[in-house]
């Protein structure tokens, strides 16, 4: 797989550091959390991705995954950027998509100065968002697109889609252990030992995912970041914001309508 930045001569990884209507709508339902839940991708996994047979417009994988949220990581071959939006090119060496990224003038400073790093052929981007097929044509709506720091998180994307596509396939061929098999709480397959085991986990990261988890309402927002500092006043706030962004990092969490708004992936 042919992951080389393209020509230029610089380095995919430099750039600049980090990455009227109806009077009447109706009611606004809330997904099932599966539904909501942050598949890493290829773009080729995108592009072969069927409509759903429920005929609720959503489209599937080829091993049945319904596709809400993905992410894909990929190079930037070609970037437009105009008034509204930015569309960008990106191949990941198993395919190329469009990727399009609406764009809010109410922005922060922080956001728009990610974007620009992101305005430049031959770079790594990480791409969280939406397919879309319009009259049969797939595109990516971006939520959140930035460059990547390093090329560790190339490789850790890509044991994601393994890891992710294994585990769904197991999850549907592999029947539960007996009971004793899980005695004293150590065993292979004992799913409610493990919860036992992580029910009164108090580190900060599960702390973290329970409020983000709790604190979706079912909007696309999900959880700001300040609420998690302001909930968690018993812990720094560097602290807090280093771990949100290593559980984005990890791939535990998500960045939603804003950099400061997260919901968790899985």
């Amino acid at each position: 797989m042919d992951y080389q930045g393209g020509g230029g001569g610089s380095s995919s990884f430099g750039g600049g550091g980090g990455f009227g209507g109806s009077q009447q709508s109706p009611q606004k339902t809330r997904r099932s959390y599966d539904e909501q839940t942050l598949i890493p991708v290829t773009i080729h996994m995108a592009l072969q991705a069927t409509p759903d047979p429920s005929g609720d417009g959503s489209l599937v994988l080829e091993d049945g995954r319904k596709l809400s949220t993905i992410k894909v990581v990929a190079a930037v071959r070609s970037v437009e950027d105009a008034s509204t939006n930015v569309l960008y090119q990106a191949e990941d060496g198993t395919g190329l998509m469009e990727v399009k990224q609406w764009l809010d003038d109410n922005d922060c400073t922080a956001i728009q100065e990610i974007r620009q790093q992101t305005l430049k052929d031959n770079i790594y981007i990480k791409v969280i968002g939406q397919i879309k097929d319009y009259e049969g044509k797939k595109m990516l709506v971006a939520n959140s697109v930035r460059p990547l720091s390093t090329g560790n998180e190339l490789t850790h994307h890509m044991l994601q889609v393994v890891y992710s596509a294994e585990k769904h396939k197991r999850a549907d061929s592999i029947v539960a252990p007996p009971a004793v098999m899980s005695n004293n709480g150590v065993g292979f397959g004992a799913a409610q030992p493990m919860a036992q085991a992580t029910s009164g986990d108090n580190s900060l990261k599960a702390r973290l995912l329970t409020f983000i988890k709790n604190s979706d309402d079912g909007t696309d927002a999900g959880c700001n970041i300040d609420d998690c500092i302001k909930s968690f006043s018993d812990v720094p706030e560097p602290e807090i914001r280093r771990m949100m962004e290593q559980l984005s990092e990890d791939g535990d969490i998500y960045s939603t309508v804003s950099e400061f708004h997260y919901k968790v992936a899985s």
